[in-house]
């Protein structure tokens, strides 16, 4: 049902939040679960380690960067239930994905399983590796809309099967932008001895999270997302009886030597990406983890409510946004409902160019929906004007 009851907004966390970050001012920037954005203070931290890297590149790569490197670790680990021998960075969540689907050897016969919300990205990899391997791949179909977390478990675990090897599944879901159940999905398929991949590219900053708890044998996360570090700054986290089957992608000086010393080696790269992750763990700190985490969560619920009211659409969640973070989903209004892949570039380009909205416009299951993202820095204004830019379009 359509809401009638529109609550009231959540206040900002803080006045001119804004200003914290380097965005164009004319922008309502409803885009940052693609790929983030970083507070001025990470974008100086960044730029900092750059210039003492480059003031002496052997001093700070080969001398110093394990210790420095082993540090930011840590401090991760502490933020996120990790112990420091359990990760690796990688540059993001994907790329850790492929890791962990590029290391491990399927045989024919064999299945890998995700949902039809998955990452495409993660789609495709998952695509290749099973060709390469003559595995089987599938997408258990987990459709709208969702009533409960409970749902989407009841429907993952009854579709696992006696060839299922491996489970990949989202923490929060991109195109969907719905929060699964992934305690109660793992337990289920531990009980079922299948091991379980989370992709949680949007997780670290958007939910509280203690990776270690959750029990899966693999999480991959984005700290470039709403952790609000540098682009080229995530993770890998792989279970210790996991670990000895899994290596980078870039197979380096410390093959076989360990998984942490192998993820801690794979190359030149910006070094300092991973340097600044610190300083947006404590620009967060600062404001408050849970302080931010509800902010964005109730902008995120009453931005849906709102669009679902204006455009007389219904939601794809509960109204209640149990299953909600930072982002939400929403179905357009006719006739923007059943646009085509170039339909859709054109509109999002539209609302960009013609309007200054930088908003996701998803294609899920035949149909069309923007998604919304609710940082500290959105106001309820950001999101009334992606209301009336779609009426203005839909109408012209």
């Amino acid at each position: 049902m359509v809401h009638e009851d529109l609550p009231q907004p959540p206040p900002p966390l803080r006045e001119n939040a804004r200003s914290d970050w380097l965005l164009d001012q004319r922008i309502a920037f409803l885009n940052h679960g693609s790929f983030g954005a970083v507070p001025r203070v990470v974008f100086e931290e960044h730029n900092l380690w750059r210039q003492r890297i480059e003031s002496e590149p052997v001093e700070f790569i080969v001398r110093r960067m394990p210790d420095l490197i082993a540090d930011v670790k840590n401090k991760v680990g502490s933020w996120l239930g990790m112990s420091a021998e359990d990760f690796g960075f990688v540059t993001n969540a994907t790329e850790g994905i492929n890791a962990v689907l590029r290391s491990l050897d399927f045989q024919s016969g064999d299945e890998l399983l995700t949902t039809t919300h998955v990452y495409n990205a993660v789609r495709q990899a998952m695509r290749y590796v099973a060709g390469k391997s003559k595995a089987t791949y599938r997408e258990i179909d987990v459709p709208l809309p969702v009533e409960s977390g409970d749902q989407v478990a009841e429907v993952v675990l009854k579709s696992i099967s006696a060839k299922t090897r491996l489970l990949v599944i989202d923490h929060i879901t991109s195109p969907t932008a719905l929060i699964f159940p992934v305690e109660k999905i793992i337990a289920g398929c531990s009980a079922r001895n299948v091991d379980v991949l989370i992709d949680g590219a949007h997780g670290p900053g958007m939910l509280p999270l203690n990776v270690s708890r959750l029990g899966a044998a693999y999480y991959a996360g984005n700290l470039h997302k709403w952790a609000c570090a540098p682009k080229g700054s995530a993770f890998l986290w792989v279970r210790p009886d996991r670990q000895s089957r899994v290596h980078p992608l870039v197979i380096s000086h410390h093959f076989e030597t360990g998984f942490s010393k192998e993820f801690a080696w794979q190359g030149t790269r910006d070094f300092g990406a991973w340097l600044a992750i610190p300083k947006a763990i404590a620009f967060l700190a600062d404001l408050g983890f849970e302080r931010v985490m509800a902010h964005n969560h109730a902008l995120a619920v009453w931005t849906g409510a709102m669009l679902c009211q204006s455009w007389r659409v219904e939601p794809i969640s509960p109204p209640d946004g149990r299953v909600l973070g930072s982002m939400v989903t929403v179905p357009l209004p006719a006739p923007l409902d059943r646009l085509d892949e170039s339909q859709a570039k054109a509109l999002w380009q539209r609302l960009y160019a013609e309007h200054q909205i930088e908003v996701p416009v998803m294609q899920w299951a035949g149909r069309t929906f923007v998604r919304p993202c609710c940082q500290v820095y959105n106001t309820p204004a950001d999101c009334r004007r992606l209301s009336e830019a779609v009426d203005s379009l839909r109408n012209g």
